[in-house]
């Protein structure tokens, strides 16, 4: 192709840039601005290439293009022709081992040479062959199992002192039929969308090729332009073989399409006449010639302007530069964010796991992270750090926490108690009136106050969320019930009668051990509850940081799973050690030496003494209203007692101050040690498990199975490095 300044499609140094764009590949995911030639089969297409480029197919009656080509020209000192293959994009890695393989290079543009590249020959060496192409007619079995198109693109890079920067993209001409033997319905819905996805990007100009001699209303390529291109902005008319249309009719239509009266394109339209089918020795001076001479020619000379390759050429150069100039700035703003998405995007697949010390730094680096964060939640310094705020506050633990050990304190001191200790009519001295107004449940019933939002934790974090919870935890939607009503005393009697010795007076403590035992034979299912629910909630938490901490969500869950057991066992750790303390309570005789025993038993003495005699108080006189009881009544009252309900009211006395020294003692202890120690700071607590040391006694078996990278992850990673590799290098082209 001879070269002079005139032919320079647009600005050498923006359509240098642009070449160089594509040399980094950054085109296969950013569209560049490009010309596409488009059309029917057989209307000229190959042709309207040649003009535009030089490059000259392997002409045949029987080939026609198959697949997408990109022939890209660029102005070096060497003249050089080099053939390669992209591969489509679903290409499976076999598949596209091969294709990019595929490598050849040309010093002169033969054509023997070229025909060579495209023969129909089945070797590996062929770009047909390479791509599965079927080119022939016949019976070939194995040749009828390929395709007779191809997604994958053929590109061609051809430089040379003579030519311009310039990337056009030739597509496989549409066809509505298919030839039986050589294509299937299929090809033909593929071939429209190949056609389809090349014209649809707002970056690339189309040149719709369109024969002179064909009615253009059945150019179906002029309807897809239009709906790829709504506004016209980017679409051009080229009508080839001009030499075709004899009749007068034909080339007045042509004339109306040209002079915009019929069918107009913003753009306009183009007439080139195309070379010969038998013309296989005219240079490149001699079509220009030739094709010079003929639009000289009426009825052609009236819109000569619009004929011939160099005013296909001036057209082109004005648009692909306007195109270039006006994407540009766009392409940029494109690149970077592309570029600052995959490096988000690596960013999140975390470093590269290959081998056993990048999987365990890996695991470490999760591991201290959840660390400082559970410092956080367990303190409640909650500010600064964004994960606190996600979630609904679920990783907010030690404020979720207490708030249910409160609705434990308060369900336990309201209901905690098998039955009441007074009767309604009697009043009770001890602390915050257990007969008084009744508490909230442990899990809501129908008799809870609606207040009671702290009192469940059911609907916060449902058990049938962790499965592998149900063989640890107790039954955590047990519903502490109300107390029973009527006075305890009735059950003193009975077990009074039942158990007394030869005591004179008083009682043994084995009486007193049955009442306490019967008294609180609640306090188990609501201990274990309790604790199972609190369980429940450090799991959470933790399977909660995980998964927010962990960037990659498939090591996350290898991670969870591989360290549930460890966690269960320190969850039955703490159940087991519950049931210690409900042991220690329940299971041994009742002791305490705190005054407090002592004062409320006393207190209780008094008030059962002062409830008796003081009925029997009258006035000391007229003038006196202090009320005095004389001793005579206070001794026949003492008198009048039986020894039994004398001894029956000091064991109700008795268990009911030991109850609230005992139930005060106890609470305090199942929260402080099974609770705090064993879930949340002791050095087994689960809260631990997840912690760098941990980390480094992974087995590199263990380590492998959890952070080794599967394949998708390792394709993902090699995508986005390649990818930003290219961002980089086109980056640095366009700030050069």
């Amino acid at each position: 192709m001879e070269y002079t300044e005139h032919d320079d499609l647009g600005d050498q140094a923006i359509l240098a840039k642009i070449d160089r764009l594509r040399e980094t590949n950054v085109g296969t995911f950013i569209p560049l601005p490009q010309l596409v030639v488009v059309g029917d089969q057989s209307s000229g297409k190959s042709s309207a290439l040649e003009s535009l480029t030089g490059f000259s197919f392997p002409r045949a009656a029987s080939l026609c293009t198959r697949y997408a080509t990109q022939i890209s020209c660029a102005r070096e000192p060497e003249k050089k022709i080099s053939v390669s293959i992209i591969p489509r994009p679903d290409a499976d890695a076999a598949l596209k081992a091969r294709l990019l393989a595929f490598h050849r290079e040309l010093k002169d543009m033969d054509n023997d040479q070229l025909a060579d590249i495209f023969k129909e020959k089945p070797l590996p060496t062929k770009a047909n062959a390479c791509m599965g192409i079927r080119m022939n007619e016949g019976g070939d079995a194995d040749n009828n199992n390929l395709s007779a198109f191809s997604e994958d693109i053929l590109r061609i890079n051809m430089s040379g002192p003579d030519q311009v920067h310039l990337t056009v993209i030739d597509v496989p001409g549409l066809f509505r039929l298919p030839t039986p033997g050589l294509t299937t319905e299929s090809d033909v819905q593929l071939v429209r969308n190949i056609v389809k996805s090349y014209m649809k990007d707002s970056r690339t100009i189309i040149l719709a090729v369109m024969p002179c001699n064909v009615d253009i209303t059945t150019q179906e390529i002029l309807t897809l332009a239009e709906q790829a291109d709504p506004d016209g902005l980017r679409t051009m008319g080229v009508l080839t073989k001009p030499d075709l249309a004899t009749e007068a009719a034909t080339q007045a239509a042509v004339l109306d399409l040209v002079q915009g009266r019929r069918n107009p394109l913003k753009l306009g339209y183009c007439v080139i006449r195309n070379r010969g089918a038998d013309d296989h020795t005219s240079t490149a001076a001699d079509r220009r010639a030739a094709e010079a001479a003929f639009f000289r020619q009426p009825p052609w000379s009236s819109i000569q302007p619009q004929c011939g390759t160099a005013a296909l050429k001036a057209k082109l150069r004005t648009l692909l530069f306007g195109l270039t100039k006006r994407e540009l700035p766009q392409v940029q703003a494109d690149m970077a964010r592309r570029r600052r998405e995959c490096t988000a995007a690596l960013a999140a697949l975390g470093p590269s796991r290959a081998d056993k010390d990048a999987q365990q730094q890996y695991l470490v680096g999760i591991a201290a992270r959840m660390q400082d964060v559970t410092k956080s939640a367990l303190s409640g310094s909650y500010a600064g750090e964004a994960l606190f705020q996600r979630d609904g506050g679920r990783l907010r633990l030690i404020t979720r926490l207490i708030r249910l050990n409160e609705g434990f304190a308060d369900t336990f001191a309201k209901r905690g108690h098998y039955q009441h200790f007074h009767g309604p009519s009697e009043g009770e001295d001890g602390e915050d009136g257990e007969d008084g107004e009744e508490g909230e449940s442990y899990s809501k019933g129908e008799d809870d106050d609606d207040s009671s939002e702290e009192a469940t934790l059911d609907a916060d974090v449902p058990l049938d969320a962790y499965p592998e919870l149900g063989d640890v935890v107790e039954d955590t939607h047990y519903q502490c019930p109300r107390p029973r009503e009527g006075p305890i005393t009735d059950l003193i009697q009975e077990v009074y009668d039942s158990s007394r010795g030869p005591e004179l007076g008083t009682f043994s403590g084995t009486i007193l051990a049955a009442v306490f035992d019967t008294a609180t034979q609640k306090w188990e299912p609501l201990v274990l509850a309790h604790v199972g629910r609190a369980i429940v909630l450090v799991h959470d938490y933790l399977y909660r940081l995980l998964r927010a901490v962990c960037p990659d969500a498939a090591v996350g869950d290898a991670l969870w799973a591989a360290l549930q057991d460890e966690l269960c066992a320190e969850y039955r750790r703490a159940l087991d050690h519950a049931r210690f303390l409900l042991d220690v309570e329940r299971g041994h005789p009742p002791v305490t030496f705190d005054d407090a025993f002592n004062a409320t038993l006393q207190a209780k003495r008094q008030a059962r003494l002062v409830a008796g005699i003081e009925g029997l108080a009258v006035r000391r006189g007229v003038h006196d209203a202090t009320p005095v009881v004389p001793l005579a009544l206070v001794g026949q009252h003492a008198v009048d007692m039986k020894n039994t309900q004398h001894v029956c009211a000091d064991i109700l006395d008795t268990v009911e101050s030991y109850y609230h020294v005992a139930r005060t003692r106890f609470v305090d202890t199942v929260l402080q040690q099974a609770v705090y120690h064993f879930l949340l700071t002791g050095a087994r607590s689960p809260l631990k498990v997840f912690r760098a040391e941990r980390m480094l006694q992974l087995l590199p078996a263990e380590l492998a199975a959890i952070a080794g990278e599967d394949a998708a992850t390792r394709h993902e990673r090699t995508v986005l490095t390649r990818k930003l590799e290219s961002l980089n290098q086109a980056m640095a082209v366009l700030r050069t």
